[in-house]
This record gives C-alpha cells, structure tokens and sequence, in this order.
C-alpha cells in the first residue's frame, strides 16, 4: 500500500469509483487501450490502499458523450454517491471523462468538496477543499470544455468545406440511388420514378399537399419509403400514402436536383446532448447550393414555385402583421401577404382580396351575410373596422371580367386541359401496371422459394407455403383493385368526350355555373389569371372601387354598385312564398318550386357569381327558404288544406290530448309535423269525425258490404302478413282506413285496406 498525505483512513472506509467512459460506440469497439487503461485505474486504487471489497467499478456509460448528463446513468449513480458520502476517491484517467461542460463539473466538485471526496486522475490526487486543488480542477473542466467545443468547430469546418465540393455523402431520398463510385442516379426501380413525377404532377394541378394525398387514396396509389433488408443494403417498401410523405417530397430540393446543406438555423445549448434545430432558412441563406448536383425531377424554378404555394397554403388562416405597409388602389405590387389554399366557401375572392386602404389581406366573414371584412387591427388593438364589403357584388364584377378576358383562349385551355387529363390517366395506369409486375413478381419469387426447400423440412415448407398463398392473395387484390379503377377512372376520353370538353369551353358561362363546377374549382380558374383582388370605398357613395391585378401584371379598374343596408328581396318573390306558406306548403316544396319556377332573389341569386342568366336556377333549399321567411315575418301555415290543431282535435273528440298525440304517433290519426318536438296538425274531416268519434253503430264491421273487410287492430298484423313495424309504416303511409268502435265500455280499433294506389297513399305520409 503506497501512503498518501492527502489520504486518511476516512477515505478508504469509504468507496473509491473508478468512472470508464468513451464517446461513441465506435471508439468502444476500436479503442482498445484507452479502455484498457481506464480499468487499470482499479490497480492504483488497490495500491493507494482500498480493498477490492470496497472498489467499484462504474462502466455504463460507454458509447456516451459527456457533453451532457442526461443519459448517462452512471454518471448520474455517481453523482448520487458522491452527494451522499459513500465515496472516499474518485479514479478517472482525465477529468474529461467526468464532463465536457464546466456546469456538471463544478457541480460534482461542489459536492466532492462538500462530502470529503478525493479526485485522481493521470496528473496526481487533488483534494476539492483545498483551494490550489479546486483552482487546477476549475481549469482542467475549463480545458475540457475548450477543447470540446474546439474539436467540434474543427470537424464542422471539414464537413463544410467537403459540403462545399458537394462531396460529403448525405443521406439520398427515395428516388436516388448511390453508385460504388460515389456517383448519385435515379432509382433502378421504374415504378419508383413514375409515382415520383406523378406527385409533383398531381400538385402542380391541385397546388395543395393535402389535395394530392387525397387524390393518391382514392386512386389507390401506394408510396415507397425507404428500409433496409436483412443484409443491409437499402431497398423500397410500398405502403399507402401519407401526408408527411408527400410533404417531404415536396419541401425536398434534391428532386430538384439541387445538393443542399445547411438548411436549418442550428443551435448547441451549454448542457444540451444533441443539436437544437430552428427556423427553416430561405435558400438564399442555406450554408451551400450547388444547383444541377443531381439528376432532377423536376426544374428548380418549379421548386422554388412549390414551396411559395405551400408557404401561401400555411399562411391560410393567418391575419396579416399590424405593421403590413399602406396600400391604395395606386399601388399593385405583390399584396401585403400571399394567398392561401382554396377552400369550399363561396366567397371566391377568399386568400387574395386586399384592403385599399390599409394594405391588408382581408378575410372572409360567413355569420350574417357573407362578407370581405378588414379587422385585423380590431383584433389585436380594438380598433374600428377598416372596411366591410358584401362579398356577392364583388365576385360579380371580377367573374365578368375573368370570363370576358379568358374567352379568347378557351379553345386552347380545353385542348391543354384534354391532354393533361390523358397525361394524368397515363401516369395512374403506368403505376397499376408496375403495381402488378410486382405483385406478380413476388408471387413468382415465392414459388421458386417453396420449390426450392427441402419436403422433409416440415416447418420451413409451411412457413413458405404460407408466404406463398400471401404473394398470390396479394396479386389478386392488385389485379381486382386495377380492374375496378380502370373501369371507374381510368377509361380513356371518347371523340364524345373530347367534344363535350370542347363545347363547354366554347360557352364558358354555362361551364362556370354547371352544378358540377365546384367553388374550389371556381377559385382555382380565377387564380390563374388573377394575383390579387383590392377594393375600396369610393368618394361616390354606394360604390365599391375594384382593382384586378392579373399575373401578367395589367391592372383593370372596376366599379359596382353596393348594396345598401336593408336591401330589399324582390317583391314578386315575397308574394309567391307568402301564397305558397299560406297554402300549407312546406319550405322543401316552397324551395322545388322556386327553382322551378327560376323565381330569382335580387340579393340571393341575382347577384350570385355562380349564377347565369337563362340557367335553372338550384339556389334554394330548406335552409334558405326558412331564413327567408324569418326574416320577413311569413309564417308558415300548417292549417291550410284542412289540418287543425292536435288540441282543437282532441276536444272534438272528447279525449285528452296526451291520448290523441299517442294515437297520431302509432299512425292511427292522419296528420303531419315539421320536426321532432314541433306542434302536431291533424288532417280533420267529417269522415274522421265519424270514424274515429265512436258515433258509428258497434255492429258495423258485420253489416258493411261490398267494401273491405274490416280486422280488428290486435290481429291485422297476422292477418296482412305484416311485422308490428311494418304495420305502423303502413298506418303512417295511408294504407288503412282506421275505426274506433264502441264495445261494451269500452272501444276497438278496426283497420280497413284502402282500395287507392301509392300516389294517394303518399298523399297520407307525415310531413
């Protein structure tokens, strides 16, 4: 035992920790003897004097960086010792395998000084409570840390100046493939490039992520993601698609064939173990762009294209910054904040409608009346409402001066868009085609695996058998997949079909207000001729100045007339639905009659922009009919065509009115009810009167004649061959005459069959 001055029998009657670390799994693997020599410090400790009883040897933290604590258990069991006075001496070969960070050394010196713990490494045995001790300990943690720091600005350096030659090896996206020479390739794999192109095609028609995912699902194309097999190397996996997979292809340069380094803003926090990743950098601030790198995809200026429409699609739902620059309708540079997605809304100018005024993007108000509203700086500053303006007058406008302007090239956009569309039935059939040589091929490939094993391997045979009828299930659902997308999508466009594309282009309006026609499909027509939309009042009163910049940057001026608060329907209108609600009509048949009568509103439809003079008109609905009414008082007349009320009724027939509403829900009373909770009306007559009263005579049903017979209600649904649902439908729908007759003290109910067809019958239904 060598004697120590520093060393007394209070440190030996505790543990002395010998603490193994190496960075990286790597340098456990092939750095030997440094390992060696940090197990060889248990040596010294025997020498210094500590039995092997009472040495403990700490090695979990191999493979781990010391720039942190987290993560590492043993230095964390350590730490938790040497706190609580279980060690005597701690063993390192260098105090830079304790920490790279002078905040965890300290700390542990903090408590080593604290609890009596003596620290040794290659150099000597300090004591921490000793000042020259503890200052030569501060500065060996400060060199640790330098020399970290040191080491990692160097090796970054490397990697940025080789980044620069583009020769630092990165990982490659699906799609690429790298040859034993370094050289990057497309992939081997056809259908891999096809479905690749097929993306971008997709989004450059759709122009959302999300739009071409859908697309993808409901056409059943799958996606390759990257894996590895059993040997290593990379191969394809083809799965259903995801939107962070489209995503990704999307934001990606390398498609572009761009090498990119660099991208994010990178950050290392004091203390933290890995790499904090910030902002995404504009391309202009990437460390290195080395364009025309790789085989492309597609062009860079469609790349850089992609990623503002996806930046304007985030930026949807987005009020612009209070600090936007003023604008006026003399100022037609790119608008204060880019427009977003299209949505369903019918509001078409929504994402690109600009304040005149202020210069902001303007929003879409739906509550009320539809409307472009300015109140960004209401929301933030609770200050008044820059501008309003009912959105129908200003789509009106713009959509006349769209249609008018893209007339002229109409043929020549439905001959674009015809050999779009067999480009796009290409591409999908290309991948259904690749979709089953591979499916076939695996089938084939497991066959030969079967074939091949010995029959006397009873378990490997099963095992490939079994993986065998998978291969064939899975070549079968491809190819009864293919054969119902070829018949529902992917038949190719007829003579009849070209010319019917060639028509509609021909009479644009008629295509505009064509039921199919979407509103998205109507945003996305105007957006590509129009940049942006800005409107103001004008000095006149009632008149809303627009201003139209196109993409080509021409500006057109417009005006149009605003309506003004109260403004009125058309009287003709008003009368025509008063009648019909007086009448007993029902909004659904007040709605099929407008529109079949092309009754227009001068707010509702006329200034509709899907609406065409000449065109039916399919404005009107339950919903539009019910508002209109509440808003100009006109009550609905559930009385007319001889119904009264389900208490007037009762009275006449001398019972309660709880007892009437039980036998209008069984069907037993004709009647009718809006809703669900809404007042109940019976369709009343002297007949009823008669039949249900009990004023008819109780022998009745044995004196009638030459009519139906009459069953008691207790055996009607045995008799008609009904379940006891069935004949509840068929009391609802008409089909029976009911009768309530006296017996003894008391009354039945008895059913007739009605001698009518089904259209009376559904004269009887509930409305």
């Amino acid at each position: 035992m060598t004697s120590h001055p520093k060393i007394h029998d209070r440190h030996r009657q505790r543990l002395a920790c010998v603490y193994i670390r190496q960075s990286t799994l790597r340098q456990v693997a092939q750095h030997r003897e440094s390992q060696d020599l940090q197990y060889q410090l248990a040596a010294r400790a025997r020498t210094l004097g500590w039995p092997d009883q009472r040495i403990r040897i700490i090695d979990e933290d191999l493979g781990k960086s010391a720039v942190s604590k987290q993560g590492r258990a043993g230095f964390q069991h350590l730490f938790t010792d040497v706190g609580t006075g279980k060690v005597g001496l701690l063993l390192v070969t260098d105090v830079s395998r304790l920490a790279r960070n002078c905040a965890d050394w300290y700390q542990l010196l903090d408590l080593a000084a604290a609890n009596d713990t003596l620290v040794a490494d290659s150099g000597g045995l300090y004591d921490p409570r000793a000042y020259d001790d503890r200052l030569l300990l501060g500065v060996k943690g400060a060199f640790s840390e330098a020399q970290w720091h040191i080491m990692r600005q160097q090796m970054q350096a490397a990697r940025l100046n080789k980044a620069k030659r583009g020769e630092l090896v990165l990982r490659l996206p699906v799609g690429y493939d790298r040859l034993p020479n370094g050289r990057v390739v497309m992939s081997a794999d056809e259908q891999v490039q096809s479905v690749i192109r097929l993306v971008f095609g997709l989004f450059r028609r759709t122009g959302s992520a999300r739009a071409v995912l859908r697309r993808l699902r409901s056409d059943g194309v799958q996606l390759p993601r990257q894996s590895r097999d059993a040997a290593g190397q990379p191969i394809a996996i083809w799965d259903k698609p995801a939107y962070t997979q489209v995503y990704q292809m999307l934001k990606l340069p390398a498609y572009a064939g761009a090498y990119a380094y660099g991208k994010r803003q990178r950050e290392r926090l004091p203390g933290q173990p890995t790499v904090r990743y910030g902002r995404r950098l504009p391309p202009e601030e990437w460390q290195v762009l080395l364009h025309d790198a790789l085989p492309a995809y597609i062009s860079w200026e469609e790349y850089v294209k992609n990623q503002e429409t996806l930046a304007q699609n985030w930026q949807l739902s987005r009020f612009a910054s209070p600090q936007t620059p003023q604008r006026n309708l003399g100022d037609h540079g790119p608008p204060s904040s880019p427009p977003g997605a299209v949505g369903k809304g019918r509001a078409l100018l929504q994402g690109i409608v600009v304040c005149g005024r202020c210069g902001r993007l303007m929003r879409v108000r739906y509550r009320d009346k539809p409307a472009y509203v300015c109140e960004a700086a209401k929301a933030q500053f609770d200050e008044p409402r820059c501008q309003f303006f009912p959105y129908a007058h200003v789509d009106q406008a713009v959509v006349a001066a769209f249609l008018d302007a893209i007339r002229p090239a109409a043929l020549e956009a439905a001959l674009a868009a015809m050999v779009e569309i067999e480009t796009e039935r290409q591409a999908l059939a290309q991948q259904w085609r690749q979709q089953q040589e591979r499916a076939r091929y695996q089938a084939e490939l497991a066959r030969v695996r079967y074939e091949q094993v010995d029959p006397r391997q009873r378990l490997v045979a099963a095992e490939l058998e079994r993986r065998w009828e998978a291969a064939l299930q899975e070549q079968q659902r491809v190819q009864t997949e293919w054969e119902e997308t070829q018949a529902e999508q992917l038949q190719p466009l007829s003579v009849a079909d070209k010319t019917r594309i060639r028509q509609l282009a021909e009479d644009l309006p008629a295509l505009w207000a064509a039921e199919t026609t979407s509103m998205a499909d109507r945003k996305r027509l105007l957006r590509t001729l129009i940049a942006d939309v800005t409107l103001n009042r004008e000095a006149e009163s009632g008149q809303t100045g627009i201003a139209i910049r196109w993409q080509t940057g021409a500006v057109t001026r417009l005006t149009a007339a605003r309506p003004q608060p109260g403004h009125p329907s058309n009287p003709r209108l008003l009368e025509r639905v008063q009648t019909l609600a007086q009448a007993g009509r029902s909004d659904v048949e007040i709605a099929a009659i407008l529109n079949e009568e092309g009754m227009v509103s001068s707010w509702h439809v006329k200034d509709d922009p899907a609406y065409v003079p000449g065109q039916p008109v399919t404005y009107w609905d339950k919903v539009r009919v019910q508002h209109l009414r509440y808003k100009h008082h006109i009550p609905a007349n559930p009385g007319a065509g001889g119904y009264v009320a389900a208490a007037e009724a009762a009275q006449a027939l001398g019972v309660s009115q709880s007892i009437l509403l039980d036998w209008f829900r069984r069907g037993l009373l004709p009647g009718r009810q809006q809703r669900p909770g809404a007042p109940v009306w019976i369709r009343w007559d002297e007949g009823l009167r008669y039949r249900i009263s009990g004023a008819a005579p109780r022998n009745l049903p044995d004196t009638i004649e030459g009519q139906a017979e009459m069953v008691r209600l207790a055996q009607a649904a045995a008799y008609f061959g009904l379940s006891s649902d069935e004949l509840t439908q068929a009391l609802k729908h008409g089909r029976f005459l009911t009768w309530r007759l006296e017996h003894g003290s008391q009354y039945r109910w008895y059913l007739q069959e009605k001698e009518t067809d089904s259209a009376e019958h559904a004269d009887h239904l509930p409305k």
